[in-house]
């Protein structure tokens, strides 16, 4: 039960307003994403409070068919007459759009295995400005805490929001959510050093304890931007590199889901099709899956953009191909049924996308991994954030691996000065995959993964 009673009201009523008034203007079928929010949100910036805002709206995106047309406008309006001038919109684009086959409008079932997630909290609705005024002076004095931290800038956020996705095939899906969001992005100075930026988020759903959980994030940041104070260079090589959990996600994956994109598929420019499922694409260590179950991740929920019930789904077991990413666009292409991978918001068309990404963890402590060594210079570079540039097709990236770390004999000696780095993502997920560390590890309250121990990168020194 929520306290948005007036507000779910308010997007009900509109959703069928819009239906209604889309099919007058001769629309076939009709789609409405409508979200309500309201938000306050107080922002740090160099060393000290910044400034305070709340916000609160509602945003209305209709998408509706004409044939095999497609047509779609969007309004931040609860107005009667702007609702009926955006239907109309929609459906004028859609008389003059291109012709395509693919465009779906469906009615889906209800979900039978969906959890009931906790993502509303009373408590938390009704935080007080006053409590989040104590919530982000954790978070100010704990960054702060050593003089050598320079703040950039860092918000913390508590809101509360409904997602509404309702069609004319009788698809109705309601989920209403609370949340405190905090970030900071800071960098360490020394008289010596200074150091790159680096940045965090988190989210909480729930208020329990959750100035503890601000001020222990906190902290983790601190130590790791203090911990780049002590520099040196690397050597040229190219061998074996650990990627953080971080870089694991950011750069091995994110490409990753390039090719496991239905859309992508459909239009025939990924490296995998309908026929590579059930095929080994990548090593036996790679055990991939997608879920938006999970109430501590910033994408959760039970549906998707169009209302799909979301599913825990495994894309990839030891290696083999088992899923791909499917909204009912890419569904209907190839044959298939829609997995609930519709992804974007209300002021937008659907995309396809994966919520949130869990990588198995491997069978070697993350502290044997950091103990191998490279022949040719006696040491090992641990990857964490990476600045460059990855072709999504050939799966080729170069740049520069920012506050990576050098190890010797699974000791740290120092943060390295801006490294190369270069290699191909396929291979570093195939053959070059060495092991995956027993421990995994949340990056951004989003995806986690194990950190991985990968040979054949090129590494050269600045």
């Amino acid at each position: 039960m929520t306290s948005l009673n007036r507000e779910t009201r308010h997007l009900e009523e509109a959703g069928s307003q819009l239906i209604s008034d889309a099919f007058k203007a001769g629309a076939d079928a009709a789609e409405v994403c409508g979200s309500y929010g309201s938000k306050s949100k107080i922002s740090l910036e160099k060393q000290d409070y910044h400034l305070a805002a709340s916000d609160e709206g509602y945003q209305f995106g209709i998408r509706v068919l004409k044939g095999q047309r497609q047509g779609f406008a969007s309004t931040n309006s609860l107005n009667s007459k702007e609702l009926k001038e955006v239907a109309n919109r929609a459906v004028e684009i859609a008389t003059f759009s291109p012709e395509n086959p693919y465009f779906s409008i469906q009615s889906v079932a209800e979900s039978s295995s969906a959890p009931t997630l906790a993502l509303w909290d009373p408590t938390l609705a009704l935080t007080s400005l006053q409590t989040q005024k104590e919530w982000i002076e954790h978070l100010r004095k704990e960054i702060l805490k050593d003089k050598r931290i320079r703040l950039n800038e860092g918000s913390l956020e508590v809101g509360k929001s409904l997602s509404l996705v309702v069609n004319s095939k009788g698809t109705h899906q309601l989920e209403s959510e609370t949340y405190c969001a905090w970030s900071l992005m800071a960098m360490a100075a020394d008289s010596e050093t200074l150091t790159s930026f680096d940045y965090f988020s988190n989210i909480a759903r729930q208020s329990a304890r959750l100035g503890d959980h601000i001020v222990q994030t906190t902290a983790r940041f601190r130590e790791a931007l203090l911990k780049n104070l002590k520099t040196g260079t690397a050597t040229s090589y190219k061998g074996k590199v650990v990627f953080s959990p971080r870089a694991v996600l950011d750069i091995l994956i994110e490409p990753l889901c390039y090719h496991l994109n239905g859309r992508v598929i459909l239009e025939g420019s990924s490296r995998w099709n309908l026929q590579t499922l059930g095929e080994q694409v990548l090593s036996p260590l790679i055990n991939l899956k997608d879920t938006a179950w999970l109430a501590d991740r910033f994408s959760c929920g039970t549906f998707d953009r169009e209302g799909t019930p979301t599913q825990n789904l495994q894309m990839i077991e030891a290696g083999v191909l088992g899923k791909i990413f499917l909204d009912h666009y890419s569904a209907k292409g190839l044959h298939q049924t829609s997995t609930g991978h519709a992804s974007g918001g209300s002021s937008s068309l659907p995309s396809v996308g994966p919520h949130t990404l869990l990588v198995a963890p491997g069978a070697t402590p993350f502290s044997e991994l950091m103990r191998q060594t490279n022949s040719n210079t006696g040491a090992l570079l641990l990857v964490h954030r990476f600045s460059g540039q990855t072709d999504p097709v050939t799966g080729d990236f170069s740049g520069v691996a920012k506050g990576a770390e050098w190890w010797v004999n699974g000791e740290f000696q120092f943060c390295v000065k801006e490294t190369l780095i270069s290699g191909n993502v396929f291979e570093c997920l195939s053959q070059s995959l060495l092991g995956l560390s027993a421990e995994t590890s949340i990056v951004d309250s989003g995806s986690e993964s194990p950190a991985a121990l990968i040979d054949g990168i090129s590494v050269t020194s600045g």
